[in-house]
């Protein structure tokens, strides 16, 4: 392991880049974006896995679904309603959090569709209480110019966040619903073979990026990186979610390269 090179292995990483959006209100109802620890409201549901469109279950949603968990939620009536809670249907879906979508697809070059719909992702393990996160597919393709190299773009999502995780014990798990539907953009860039301090600057460059527009919250949580590590000959892609600080990155990257190199 000493003679561990990251050229030599050929590791390949793939970020993709969750950032809240900081505007007045979440993506599909009129409830501010604020934080409370303070709880007016608390139900209890048990989600199950239904059968997609192309008539198959999820197996993420299947494997979560055998752990028998109730979910409790906590909300504050001043940042969520009945949209959280899954008793009305969504609001028009938010004019600001649109616009600065679209924003940053621009700045990054992006091919914006002439069209965008809500879709939805299965999301079982309670984070949502719908059971699925609608999420928006704005553009694709793309780069940004890190040190005069153009790394990829993938594709560019308008979505909501999840819920905020309180606690998971035994057979219960408990959500707060203050970050539910916060208006989130997320940035998946094409896969990078390099060092992690590269992956590292690309990761730097994209935040100063998404900075620059005034418009993105800050502070831990507020920014999510998720890493797709594989090394060459017979590596498989594993993802590593909700990385929040740049200074752990280059950590998981180098860890998890060692360990799929022990592998192959």
């Amino acid at each position: 392991m000493d003679k561990f090179s990251f050229d030599d292995v050929g590791v390949k990483v793939g970020l993709e880049i969750h950032q809240q959006l900081h505007t007045n209100k979440k993506l599909f109802c009129d409830c501010p974006p604020i934080e409370s620890d303070e709880y007016t409201k608390k139900f209890q549901r048990r989600l199950r896995a239904v059968k997609s469109e192309l008539g198959e279950y999820d197996p993420a949603a299947l494997f979560e679904k055998s752990k028998s968990k109730s979910i409790v939620y906590f909300g504050n009536s001043k940042s969520s309603c009945l949209v959280e809670e899954d008793e009305e249907p969504p609001h028009n879906l938010d004019e600001d959090a649109k616009k600065l979508a679209l924003v940053i697809a621009s700045s990054l070059k992006s091919n914006i569709f002439s069209e965008i719909y809500p879709m939805r992702k299965t999301v079982i393990d309670g984070s949502n209480t719908t059971g699925f996160q609608r999420t928006m597919l704005i553009s694709q393709g793309g780069f940004i110019d890190v040190e005069g190299e153009k790394i990829g773009v993938q594709s560019i999502c308008l979505e909501e966040d999840a819920a905020k995780l309180l606690g998971d014990k035994g057979s219960v798990r408990e959500y707060s619903l203050d970050r539910l539907g916060v208006p989130l953009v997320e940035i998946a860039l094409e896969p990078v073979e390099g060092s992690p301090t590269k992956i590292k600057k690309i990761a730097l460059s994209l935040g100063k990026l998404l900075r620059s527009t005034k418009k993105v919250t800050r502070g831990i949580g507020s920014i999510r990186q998720d890493v797709n590590v594989s090394v060459k000959n017979g590596g498989a892609v594993v993802e590593v979610k909700g990385v929040q600080q740049l200074d752990q990155l280059e950590k998981i990257i180098e860890f998890e390269a060692k360990r799929q190199h022990g592998l192959v």
